[in-house]
């Protein structure tokens, strides 16, 4: 047993001289001037853009929800959800019996009334030959002409309400106004619907239509960025449905209100992006890019490369970064001007083509650190399960 816990606690001490041998010699081989590795960033020229990114969803530019002014049964249902339809497309017929009785009954109504009006004209033409014979007084004269008003009235009525009639019997076959896609549905054949009309709720609705071929991507840009954007931009969407194809589109209407979202401040921004083959569908999370600044021929270095002044003894566009000087790297202040997060621009301080250094902790120093720290717990951890057996072997 002791032969055991010797070489249990032997062998991962001398793994660890080893390592630590390999890596002081490593360590004498590389740079004089440091004793970290580095990897190498070549200045070069090019094109840096500063992007506002957003993430949103589609929304259709014109959504319809279709309802009948007519309400009764519903006897035949035409579409399904997700069929493209033509504008004067059938979508729905409801039963009109009842319909067909209204129209007929109020048909009935405007004829009586012509008749009352016909019947109302000629005792008001024989009243003014009457009166002036002073055979009737004054008082019946009035009453004929109130009746004659009245039955111009009521005729206005009959027409008025036989013309409504005769639209909600039209309503009771329930056309498609524009051509565009069916979202939604939410009646089957055999269902009753109300009016959308005579109801206080507004109606049953039938179903929602829309014309995708151009949609909207409504996005929340955080508030430090609103300020960067402005109607007209382009801006770049990639939906998540297809991340390797990106969808052009323009700004179209930036929200004059924010809304606050996980305490953050943001404001709505509406991308109008084509979208002929129907590819984005409402609903879909979609991101946006947003080019705010594109600026070319600038000598460009990875933002890794760049270690910023941030002690206040410095202006705030003064950074350091190491420049290779023979085998090793030496630090220099340069001034830097924009920035993505991804590159940065150096305006004064360094040379075109010079090599930039960021330090970097090596691979097996890294390994060995780890493989330390658990040698040290498993010794750790064999000195614990030494005490806890000494009072057994007193015992013995």
């Amino acid at each position: 047993m002791k032969i055991n816990k010797t070489a249990r606690i032997a062998v991962p001490v001398a793994i660890v001289l080893i390592v630590s041998l390999f890596l002081l010699c490593r360590k004498k081989s590389g740079p004089a001037e440091t004793g970290f590795g580095y990897k190498e960033f070549r200045l070069e020229r090019g094109t840096l853009e500063v992007l506002v990114t957003a993430n949103g969803v589609v929304e259709p530019i014109d959504r319809i929800q279709l309802k009948s002014k007519a309400s009764g049964e519903i006897v035949k249902m035409t579409v399904e959800q997700g069929d493209f339809v033509r504008k004067g497309q059938l979508i729905a017929r409801l039963d009109q019996k009842d319909e067909k009785a209204a129209v007929a009954q109020a048909q009935a109504d405007l004829d009586i009334a012509k008749a009352d009006l016909e019947q109302a004209q000629k005792s008001y033409d024989r009243s003014e030959q009457l009166y002036r014979q002073n055979l009737i007084s004054e008082e019946e004269k009035d009453q004929i002409e109130l009746n004659f008003a009245t039955a111009k009235g009521r005729l206005i009525r009959a027409s008025t309400t036989l013309e409504r009639a005769k639209e909600r019997f039209d309503e009771s076959v329930v056309l498609a106004p524009i051509s565009g896609i069916i979202l939604q549905k939410y009646v089957e054949e055999g269902q009753i619907i109300a009016s959308g009309v005579s109801t206080v709720g507004g109606g049953s609705p039938i179903a929602d239509i829309a014309d995708m071929a151009a949609v909207y991507v409504k996005a929340g840009v955080d508030e430090i960025d609103i300020g960067k954007i402005r109607v007209g931009q382009e801006a770049s969407v990639t939906a998540d449905a297809y991340p390797n194809q990106r969808f052009s589109g323009k700004i179209v209407r930036i929200s004059p209100e924010a809304r606050i979202e996980q305490n953050v401040t943001l404001f709505d921004v509406i991308v109008q992006v084509e979208n002929r083959e129907g590819r984005l569908k409402s609903g879909m999370n979609a991101s946006i890019e947003i080019s705010v600044v594109k600026k070319q021929n600038l000598l460009l270095v990875s933002a890794s490369a760049v270690k910023v002044e941030t002690n206040g003894r410095k202006p705030s566009d003064t950074a350091t970064v190491f420049v290779k000087q023979g085998r090793g790297f030496v630090p220099r202040e340069v001034k830097i001007g924009l920035s993505n997060f991804r590159q940065v621009e150096i305006v004064s301080g360094l040379k075109e083509d010079e090599v930039i250094g960021v330090p970097i902790t090596s691979r097996v120093q890294a390994e060995s650190d780890q493989f330390e720290q658990r040698i040290r717990g498993e010794r750790s951890f064999g000195r614990q399960n030494t005490q806890t057996q000494q009072p057994a072997a007193g015992s013995r």
